[in-house]
């Protein structure tokens, strides 16, 4: 099952001993589960994280996870990125691994550390260590912090998980992967789920397990034989990736895009956002889905400028 436009939940200690199951019964198909938050110490894991991990796995529940962000300097950034690769150690999650850049405590504005250089900075760092270790990035954030705090090429960098309650997101780049649209306020739907409580919302863009496990991210090995919604395994859409990617390359000389390919043949982060490009051209939803509908309308685009 795709988890394009599906609706999931994020969750932390502060939730208590959740039930996955009944998340998942309530019709919510993913969960992000918070790790911990600062650097790495382990006072600072969250206390619930093994729990809620062991809940969704036997639960079938597609989960990612998240760190709260203390960081002060790019030091306290490559702490922070240890504490999650610790904490990930042996698992093997199909969504992507977040920081969470906020202040929601005022903590970082009392001790200096809202100012462009350090948030930027941070992010910066956190990204590339985690990548650096082979999981797939993600920026929780919301407008303030776009605006002000990220630079647009730290944000165009990565996956987009934009926070903002209310009904619509404002934010319209290419790269939002999640929209968290609710938590004590929600105006789509009720702030709470029976048997659980108030929780947080969100819902999903990009069919991360796929891009994630075809990707070789968060643990998965590229050759591990995972099927797709379709019932195909990825080995055998190599041949179809490998055309959508020289039929993208083709647009971009055309200037119908403007996004470069991943050096490799899978579906990767340059390919999806190449996707995405002709998709918003189009006025679709930028799902980062390249099906047979896409391919007419691209090999369109493509016929209109030779």
């Amino acid at each position: 099952m795709s988890l394009v436009g599906k609706k999931g939940v994020d969750i932390s200690s502060f939730n208590g001993d959740v039930s996955i199951e009944k998340i998942k019964n309530a019709g919510y198909d993913f969960v992000m589960i918070r790790c911990g938050y600062g650097g790495d110490l382990q006072v600072q894991d969250d206390t619930q994280f093994e729990n809620n991990v062991r809940k969704c796995e036997a639960a079938g529940v597609p989960w990612g996870a998240y760190l709260y962000s203390y960081a002060l300097s790019t030091e306290d950034a490559e702490s922070e990125a240890r504490h999650v690769i610790r904490l990930l150690k042996g698992k093997r999650p199909t969504l992507p691994i977040a920081l969470d850049m906020e202040d929601g405590d005022g903590y970082k504005q009392k001790h200096g550390g809202m100012t462009f250089e350090n948030i930027d900075n941070v992010c910066r760092v956190f990204i590339r260590e985690i990548r650096k270790a082979g999981y797939y990035p993600m920026l929780y954030t919301g407008l303030e912090e776009i605006e002000n705090y990220i630079s647009p090429e730290v944000l165009d960098s990565v996956d987009l998980w934009f926070a903002q309650w209310w009904k619509r997101p404002d934010y319209k780049g290419d790269n939002m992967g999640m929209w968290q649209y609710g938590g004590e306020t929600n105006y789509l739907e009720s702030n709470s789920i029976p048997g659980v409580g108030v929780i947080d919302k969100d819902k999903c863009y990009r069919d991360y397990p796929s891009i994630i496990k075809n990707g070789g991210y968060n643990g998965w090995k590229k050759s591990d034989k995972v099927l797709d919604a379709e019932g195909y395994t990825y080995k055998q859409k190599d041949l179809g990736i490998l055309a959508l990617k020289e039929l993208l390359m083709i647009a971009k000389k055309l200037k119908i895009t403007t996004q470069g390919m991943d050096e490799n043949g899978t579906f990767g982060d340059g390919t999806l956002i190449a996707v995405n490009q002709v998709l918003k051209r189009g006025g679709y939803e930028q799902n980062g889905v390249a099906g047979e509908n896409f391919m007419k309308y691209l090999a369109k685009l493509i016929k209109e400028k030779i």
